[in-house]
């Protein structure tokens, strides 16, 4: 039978916390043992959600300090842990992300102490930076998708943004387990989900403008649910993951 509105939500926001906290404990030991960026080391976590490589410590280790330009290239390590998208996407989005860090870090702030308003600020400027970069070719293969998981991957990080009225300003990447559950709810029915075009996930070959914009229209309709369960956009999100894999 399928449930209401406001149970779907709930069972979402639920189970969201649920798998926020189980992300939090697997990944925070990362950022209080090891040296390099926090950017660096969250830039490092979110190759593994997406699916490029493996989600291994001594990945991480290597990932955040090679995108920190703090050891040279291991030509090894791509062959080593790559998944989804084979050995050229994993070292693709490894060597651009140390080219667009290295371009950045004065902006970054001490994300153990700034506020949900300054990554909000943050996110817009690293997008406006990140434009420019590809506009000008000096970097290639950070799509809308790859850059905001840097960001979910903070948010879980940081507890202390959970019950944050302002956090549901941080756009939350998708990636095709959240699409499919998305889809999913599409599917079922539900009413909130009415006004959502199926055409939104299908992949932009546009402008990263572009494809941002379309990133911002279906985290609204993720914010939609967080609203009707009193939860938020991350832990709706989180929830999502599983729920296109028909785990919930």
């Amino acid at each position: 039978m399928t449930k209401s509105d406001k149970e779907i939500a709930d069972y979402l926001g639920k189970n969201g916390q649920i798998f926020c906290e189980e992300l939090h404990d697997r990944s925070h030991h990362f950022f209080r043992t090891l040296p390099h960026s926090y950017f660096a080391i969250a830039c490092a976590i979110s190759l593994s959600w997406t699916g490029h490589a493996k989600y291994d410590d001594d990945f991480i280790f290597y990932a955040s300090a090679y995108i920190d330009a703090a050891i040279a290239k291991d030509p090894k390590i791509a062959k080593l842990y790559s998944l989804r998208f084979g050995e050229e996407g994993l070292d693709t989005a490894l060597t651009n992300f140390r080219i667009y860090l290295n371009r950045v870090k004065n902006l970054m702030p001490d994300f153990n102490v700034c506020s949900i308003q300054d990554i909000n600020v943050l996110q817009q400027r690293l997008l406006n930076k990140l434009t420019v970069f590809r506009d000008n070719g000096e970097v290639i293969g950070i799509g809308s998708w790859l850059f905001l998981g840097a960001f979910k991957i903070i948010l879980e990080d940081q507890k202390r943004f959970w019950q944050n009225d302002g956090i549901d300003a941080i756009v939350m990447p998708t990636g095709l387990e959240v699409d499919r559950g998305i889809v999913r709810l599409k599917n079922e029915g539900y009413s909130f989900m009415k006004d959502f075009d199926l055409h939104w996930l299908e992949e932009n070959k546009g402008t990263l403008s572009d494809n941002y914009a379309t990133c911002i229209m279906v985290h609204s309709h993720i914010v939609k649910i967080a609203k009707i369960s009193g939860t938020t956009a991350l832990q709706i999100n989180s929830a999502l993951y599983k729920y296109g894999r028909k785990e919930l």
